[in-house]
Formats: structure tokens, C-alpha cells, sequence
């Protein structure tokens, strides 16, 4: 009776022991999953950007040694199954090859959207120096992917003291790079327009038609800045004419009235 007892004791606790490495695999294939925004920048405009979420992440690269194409496995979120993942959502759906390096561990985009090989990013707004691959995501919240022909490379990034404006309103453009320099002589666009920052960095602007814009900054040997909103409404410049024909009307109606 004793030996039933301890053999049915034994598989409690053996059932009981499964169960929770059960869960804690799943908790940790749950856990292992990073969710954030990513911006590609490409030599000539946005190829992307918005929230994207990646895991594992299979995919396939050349072999430069062998030349053969061939699949490669990575089982933590990184900053290349981010670009991947992005290229397969429904607003991305962009081109992109991989090299593989063996001999280095090692993989390279050599193009995304038919833009070559100079590749570099961002964490944060931290410039990082370890391969795509490698950099596992944990809970950072947004990658900057960009083609720049210098290495390292610098990123612009912008900023206005209004998002929302009347026409011929003025507001304030700051240009900085990712250290926080202000950044003198980049060229601000606006729609159609463009502008230059001083020396302070900034620059003012007044727009003279009402819409939504997307205002963003560039300058050589930098890669080009996030696109911010800024809504242009109408003035209320008819409203105050207006009030003031009233007025103007009331003191020619008492002037008529007035005895001679």
C-alpha cells in the first residue's frame, strides 16, 4: 500500500513539474516578442514606416562563399527580422536581399527597395555598431533603418512649437541631430515649399493655405528627419471684417440720425 501511495505521489508531482515547464516555455515564446516602430529611410525617400511586431524570424541569404541561397534561422526579436517583417506588411511590401558572411557569422542587406548596401541604424535614437542580426530587441520602442554613404552616419531630427495653426500663422521649426546639436543650414520641407535654419537651428514659417501637412528636414551627409504633422486651418480673418462692417454701419446709422 505504501509503494502505491508513493508511486501515485511521485506522478502528482511529475505531473505537476511538466505543467509548469509547460507554461514557462509558453510564457517565455510569449515573453520573446517585441512590438515598436521602425522608420527606413532610403537614399532618396521613406520606404517605411510605422509599428510592426517580430518574434523568430526565418529568412534567406546568399552565401558569397558558396553562392547558393539559403535559409537561416534567428529565435529572438532583432533589429533584421524588424526590417523583414516590415517589408511583409500590408503597407510595406518592399524588395530587399541579404548576403551572408560565413566566415564573419555575419549578414549584410545589400539592398532593400534597389538602394545598395550602406545600411545603418538606429536604436532609440542610439547609432549601434553590432550587426542586425545580433541586436536582440527587448523593450526599446523605435528603429531608424537608413541608407547613408558615410560611415558612421548622423540622422536629423525635427521639431514644432505648434502642431496645429491659422493661415499666414507663424510657428517654429527646430532641427537637431540625434546628440541634440542644433543644426544650422538644413533645409526644411513643407509641401512644395522649403525653408533654411540659422545658426540657432531654427527656422519660422507661415503657411498660406489651409490642409494637413508632413514638414521634415534634410541636409547633406545626414539622414533625412522623421515627417511631423501640422494642420493649417482657415483664419477667422472673414469673421473679424465682418464685425467690423457692423460696427461701422452702427456708427454711420447714428451719424445720419444725428441732428444738423
Amino acid at each position: 500500500m505504501k509503494k502505491i501511495t508513493l508511486i501515485i505521489i511521485f506522478l502528482f508531482f511529475t505531473t505537476v513539474t511538466n505543467c509548469i515547464a509547460e507554461n514557462n516555455t509558453l510564457s517565455n515564446h510569449i515573453n520573446n516578442n517585441w512590438t515598436g516602430l521602425i522608420r527606413i529611410e532610403g537614399k532618396e525617400t521613406t520606404i517605411w514606416n510605422g509599428e510592426i511586431s517580430v518574434s523568430e524570424t526565418t529568412f534567406f541569404a546568399k552565401n558569397v562563399d558558396t553562392g547558393e541561397n539559403e535559409e537561416h534561422y534567428i529565435s529572438y526579436p532583432s533589429v533584421l527580422g524588424a526590417v523583414i517583417e516590415a517589408s511583409k506588411s500590408n503597407n510595406g511590401n518592399f524588395g530587399y536581399a541579404i548576403e551572408y558572411y560565413p566566415s564573419y557569422e555575419s549578414f549584410i542587406f545589400t539592398s532593400i527597395e534597389g538602394d545598395g548596401n550602406w545600411w545603418q541604424y538606429w536604436v532609440d535614437d542610439i547609432y549601434q555598431n553590432i550587426g542586425a542580426s545580433d541586436y536582440e530587441l527587448t523593450s526599446e520602442t523605435s528603429i531608424l533603418f537608413a541608407y547613408k554613404e558615410t560611415w558612421p552616419a548622423q540622422a536629423l531630427h525635427i521639431m514644432v512649437d505648434k502642431s496645429e495653426v491659422k493661415r499666414n500663422e507663424e510657428f517654429t521649426a527646430i532641427v537637431t541631430d540625434f546628440d541634440h546639436n542644433l543644426i544650422a543650414d538644413a533645409i526644411v520641407i513643407v509641401g512644395s515649399e522649403s525653408y533654411v535654419t540659422g545658426v540657432d537651428g531654427k527656422v519660422m514659417i507661415s503657411l498660406t493655405t489651409k490642409g494637413m501637412y508632413d514638414i521634415y528636414a534634410e541636409k547633406e551627409g545626414f539622414v533625412r528627419s522623421e515627417k511631423v504633422p501640422i494642420q493649417v486651418k482657415r483664419s477667422n480673418s472673414l469673421h473679424l471684417n465682418f464685425q467690423n462692417f457692423i460696427t461701422l454701419f452702427e456708427h454711420f446709422k447714428l451719424y445720419i440720425s444725428l441732428p444738423f
